[in-house]
C-alpha cells in the first residue's frame, strides 16, 4: 500500500485526504523483494490493484488528525467499490500510549456495505501497540503488534522507518497457539521521497491458502495502524 503525494499538505502542512494505491506482490515474489522493485514501488510506478481515498472532514483533520473518522473506498481502475474502510472517531486523551478508554477501531465493508472484518486496539505496551484484527462477529483472526525495539523474527524495531532503520516488522500472531506467523513492514520511502512528503508505504504478505476474511482482518488492522500510529507521529511532529 504505497501513499500518494500530497503537494498542499507537504508545502502548507495543512493534513489534506490521504490517498493510497494497493499494489499486488503475488506470490512469487521472493523475500526480501528486490530492490529494484522497491524503489518502482515507492515512486508510485507501478499498476496499481486498487485506489483509495479516505472521506473525511476538514476540521477534524486539522484539529485531531491522529483520532479523526473517515471512510475510505478502494476502487479499481473503472471506478468499481470493492471494499470500504470505516473508522470512527475515538478520542484517547492526547495519550496516544497510555489511554484505552475508547479503544481504536476500523471497519471493512464489503462492496454491498455489509461489515466483513475489523480492527481494534487492545491494551498497549510500554514499547508498542497490539491490535486485534477479527470477523464481522468480533471472532479473532490475528493478533497484530509492534514493539517498537525488538519485532519477533529477530530484526530490530529501534528507529524505524527512518533513515537509519528503513523498516519497522509489525508483527502477525495466531491469537489461539500465539505462533508467529509473519510480518507486514512500514518501509521508509527515503529523503528523496518522503522527506517532503511524509509518505507511507505497508508491505503485506497474505499467508498462502488463507481466507479473504482472514485478510481483509489484516487489511482492516493495516489501515488502522497507518492512522492510528503514523498519522499520529506525523501530526505531532508539524
Amino acid at each position: 500500500m504505497n501513499q500518494k503525494i500530497e503537494l498542499l499538505e507537504a508545502v502548507t502542512g495543512i493534513n489534506t485526504k490521504n490517498q493510497y494505491l494497493v499494489i499486488p506482490i503475488g506470490q512469487e515474489m521472493p523475500d526480501p523483494i528486490p530492490d529494484a522493485w522497491m524503489k518502482e514501488f515507492t515512486k508510485g510506478n507501478l499498476e496499481p490493484l486498487f485506489k483509495a481515498k479516505e472521506e473525511s472532514n476538514c476540521l477534524t483533520r486539522i484539529i485531531c488528525p491522529g483520532y479523526r473518522s473517515f471512510t475510505m473506498p478502494f476502487v479499481d481502475g473503472e471506478g468499481r467499490r470493492f471494499f470500504s474502510i470505516i473508522r470512527p472517531f475515538r478520542c484517547t486523551m492526547g495519550i496516544p500510549y497510555m489511554c484505552i478508554c475508547q479503544p481504536q477501531e476500523a471497519e471493512l465493508l464489503d462492496a454491498n456495505g455489509n461489515t466483513y472484518a475489523k480492527a481494534i486496539e487492545r491494551t498497549p505496551t510500554c514499547c508498542g501497540r497490539n491490535f486485534d484484527a477479527t470477523d464481522d462477529r468480533g471472532r479473532l483472526i490475528y493478533h497484530v503488534s509492534y514493539n517498537a525495539l525488538k519485532a519477533d523474527n529477530g530484526k530490530c524495531n529501534a528507529c524505524a522507518p527512518s533513515c537509519f532503520n528503513a523498516n519497522l516488522n509489525i508483527d502477525i500472531r495466531d491469537p489461539s497457539t500465539k505462533e508467529h506467523l509473519g510480518v507486514m513492514v512500514s518501509k521508509w520511502p527515503g529523503c528523496s521521497c518522503a522527506g517532503l512528503t511524509d509518505r507511507s508505504h505497508f508491505v503485506l504478505r497474505f499467508a498462502p491458502g488463507s481466507h479473504p476474511r482472514q485478510r481483509a482482518g489484516l487489511v482492516a488492522a493495516m489501515v488502522l495502524i497507518e492512522f492510528a500510529v503514523f498519522e499520529l507521529i506525523r501530526s505531532l511532529e508539524q
